[in-house]
């Protein structure tokens, strides 16, 4: 079991200061956006916006073309009432870390973050790039952003179904969800395969998904039959450790994976306010659950999302296929996805009211955890940190709880990870604690109480 203590750095800031930052320097405003909301770039506008980015910061992000959509080798459909033009779309992948850092892609950890896998819900590729932009443009301003890609790949995939998404930008009355794959589907607007269905794990289990093909739910002929679930499939594989995988997640699925995994899977929708981890495809708890319900929990207190997964009060249905459970039982990861907003369509008032600074900070703290994620979410967090010059000295007060962020959720009872001791913080000057050696500054802090 983890260890209660806790180690920080002397560079460590408030996440609100770097959130404020940051996202004022965001430039929606100068790329195509969607009709009626001027927040929310355009599919175009977004990948616009990205490659400029991308240019602009060579040694901290780069784009790769992952795969195909659907369209991009079938014909488009030409009715003259919701017409598909023919060509398709090119998947891309972003990475985003510092490349300059001395240490090698084998010795970072690795998070990867997707959106648009259901077309219709417009704001999480939006969200997903303001992440992107903060961490790019906060990189050698803030402590936090800078340390985090420099130990740290945060790999993005903003839109997994590029034409589904062009259907709901402009089709906005269809409500477009799934890919334009017009498998059995006769000649209406019901047609695709969810791709949220469509992943090699509990495929075509009933309880979660739909063997119709007009359902909004159906998961297709056959596991990663899609174009759009193959690239995004093929790249995580790519991406994290074989070597926790399972030999057969399905027949294993009652196996924890333990506290040496490494990686993070994090996929956000729209919406309703949840925050969900495995199980998703049964109202139960998976064999990790104190490891992922921990994480939950401390996303909650920033967010304040309901937790939606097994077990819970609020797991509202079965969804079989999923990227969420597939991310965890094939990959061996620590997974969980967000429902952002109270909108397929959201408005821009709220988006950046509510669903930018909450969700933002939340990103950032998951990103802290990603080399050891079921063991460094069981311990403590450091909540505020502040340093002073007195009379030529250095003087820090540290914040440290081990309860605070998991035992905020009202009504719930108090979770066990929260429930241990902290006997030491360490203050390190300069240097990261995994890089720590002798002779470098480093200060132990003293008690001053045992509060929560």
């Amino acid at each position: 079991m983890i260890q209660p203590t806790t180690s920080i750095t002397i560079q460590r800031v408030v996440w609100i200061s770097a959130i404020l930052t940051v996202t004022a320097s965001s430039n929606v405003e100068t790329y195509e956006t969607i009709q009626g909301r001027s927040c929310l770039r355009s599919m175009t506008g977004m990948m616009e916006s990205m490659l400029d980015l991308a240019q602009d910061n060579p040694n901290l992000m780069t784009i790769t073309n992952i795969g195909n959509s659907y369209l991009k080798n079938n014909e488009g459909r030409h009715d003259g009432v919701h017409d598909i033009p023919d060509g398709g779309y090119d998947i891309y992948a972003l990475n985003i870390t510092a490349s300059d850092s001395g240490r090698q892609t084998d010795e970072k950890g690795k998070m990867l973050v997707t959106s648009g896998v259901h077309a219709r819900e417009w704001a999480p590729p939006e969200l997903l790039a303001r992440y992107i932009e903060m961490l790019v443009n906060g990189y050698d301003d803030n402590a936090d952003i800078t340390w985090i890609l420099q130990r740290t790949e945060i790999h993005a995939i903003l839109y997994v179904n590029p034409d589904g998404r062009f259907m709901a930008e402009r089709y906005p009355e269809l409500y477009w969800r799934k890919n334009l794959n017009p498998i059995r589907c006769g000649g209406g607007y019901e047609y695709g395969v969810d791709i949220n269905r469509n992943f090699d794990f509990m495929w075509s289990d009933s309880k979660g998904a739909s063997d119709h093909p007009c359902a909004g739910d159906y998961h297709g002929p056959a596991a990663e039959s899609e174009p759009e679930t193959k690239a995004m499939a093929d790249y995580a594989r790519k991406l994290f450790p074989e070597e926790q995988r399972k030999s057969n997640p399905r027949e294993q699925m009652d196996e924890p994976f333990g506290e040496d995994i490494t990686g993070m899977y994090i996929d956000i929708h729209a919406s309703g306010g949840y925050v969900y981890y495995p199980w998703g495809h049964k109202d139960e708890k998976s064999p990790d659950d104190e490891a992922l319900q921990a994480l939950g929990r401390k996303i909650n207190s920033f967010n304040e999302y309901k937790l939606w997964a097994g077990s819970q009060p609020n797991f509202v249905y079965e969804a079989s296929g999923d990227t969420s459970d597939w991310a965890y039982a094939a990959l061996g990861v620590a997974s969980l996805g967000f429902e952002i907003g109270d909108d397929f369509q959201q408005e821009c008032d709220s988006f950046e009211a509510e669903v930018v600074p909450q969700n933002l900070p939340a990103l950032l703290f998951a990103a802290k955890t990603v080399q050891k994620p079921f063991s460094t979410i069981k311990g403590p967090d450091v909540l505020d940190l502040s340093i002073e010059h007195v009379n030529e000295e250095i003087r820090g007060s540290v914040y440290a709880s081990d309860s605070r962020m998991v035992n905020a959720i009202d009504d719930f009872p108090d979770f066990q990870t929260g429930a241990q001791s902290i006997t030491k913080v360490q203050l390190y000057l300069d240097v990261h604690p995994d890089d720590f050696s002798e002779g470098d500054p480093s200060w132990e802090i003293a008690f001053a109480d045992n509060g929560p």
